[in-house]
């Protein structure tokens, strides 16, 4: 097809060119401006019932249109002597493993559309998070890598969620944290014990504040204490949340946690991804894109961005 009947992007971008008497690449980079994503680190420290949560939380701001950005650290197996055996067992397994390691990669997980900025867009990158050290006796603390990598993936997405190490805030990289608390919702009883006995166990209903105080005291307290600005909470179990005692107990736990700076942003009844799937290390989140989200989890992530 010859240029006068072009169609697409090339020939719009003609057209502009024409009107506006600049270069053709220069009409090109205005249209196509640079993202200035966000970046969100989600801290939790029950890595079993919630590990599937994060890219649950990614995964749903991809469907609403999002280009979302996963940045795994990448650790490399290693080169086992297995690989050598003389036993055939031993060398395949060494094999298996180092095929589950293939080293830097990036894997598209899901996207909306076939154009360039047509909708969401999940991606999941490994990259290496630190340079190795010069001798191998001490720990690198260069971490320019990382510090790479999400630079440039500010540049084209939307949001980068910082995956892995959840119990250690990076405040120096992160715009954003959100605390995942293993827990059914706000506790409104305490079971204290009184005696030796299961009979000597009560439960004590609790005052909107001590429920605020207790989800701070055990969801906060594997910080350690570190200072940290927290865009909220979101608590997730297999449970459904308990019943509320009175009218307003909830808002006014709501209220309380909004008043010390860590708001709760949602529940998430945790149950669609069976235990196989939170096993998984290579691809598991390829296996959570694949299934159904959670109850919640769409609500909670729009929480999220209401909140940037």
């Amino acid at each position: 097809m010859s240029k006068s009947g072009a169609s697409g992007p090339k020939a719009r971008a003609r057209k502009a060119q024409q009107a506006a008497g600049v270069r053709y690449t220069q009409v090109r980079r205005a249209a196509l401006p640079s993202r200035n994503g966000r970046t969100v680190q989600f801290l939790l420290e029950d890595r079993y019932e919630l590990s599937t949560l994060a890219v649950q939380i990614a995964a749903a701001w991809a469907l609403q249109g999002m280009r979302v950005l996963l940045v795994h650290e990448y650790k490399p197996s290693g080169i086992g002597m297995e690989l050598y055996s003389r036993r055939a067992r031993e060398r395949k397994a060494a094999e298996q493993r180092l095929q589950e390691w293939p080293g830097y990669r990036s894997t598209l997980l899901w996207k909306a559309g076939i154009g360039r900025d047509q909708g969401g867009l999940l991606v999941e990158q490994h990259t290496p998070w630190s340079t190795p050290p010069a001798d191998p006796k001490y720990l690198t603390t260069d971490d320019s890598p990382l510090r790479d990598a999400l630079q440039l993936g500010r540049r084209h997405f939307d949001c980068i969620v910082l995956m892995g190490r959840p119990t250690w805030p990076h405040r120096e990289l992160v715009d954003h944290f959100v605390v995942l608390a293993a827990t059914n919702g706000a506790p409104v009883a305490e079971t204290l014990t009184h005696g030796a006995m299961p009979e000597d166990r009560r439960e004590h209903p609790l005052t909107p504040e001590q429920s605020a105080a207790l989800l701070r005291e055990r969801h906060l307290n594997f910080l350690h204490h570190r200072p940290t600005a927290f865009l909220g909470m979101i608590s997730g179990s297999r449970q459904l949340p308990a019943a509320e005692p009175k009218p307003g107990f909830i808002h006014a736990v709501e209220a309380n946690m909004a008043a010390t700076g860590i708001p709760l942003l949602g529940h998430v009844h945790v149950g669609h991804h069976d235990l196989a799937t939170h096993a998984r290390r290579t691809d598991q989140a390829a296996l959570v894109v694949a299934s159904p989200l959670d109850p919640g989890v769409a609500q909670a992530a729009k929480t999220i961005t209401n909140r940037w």
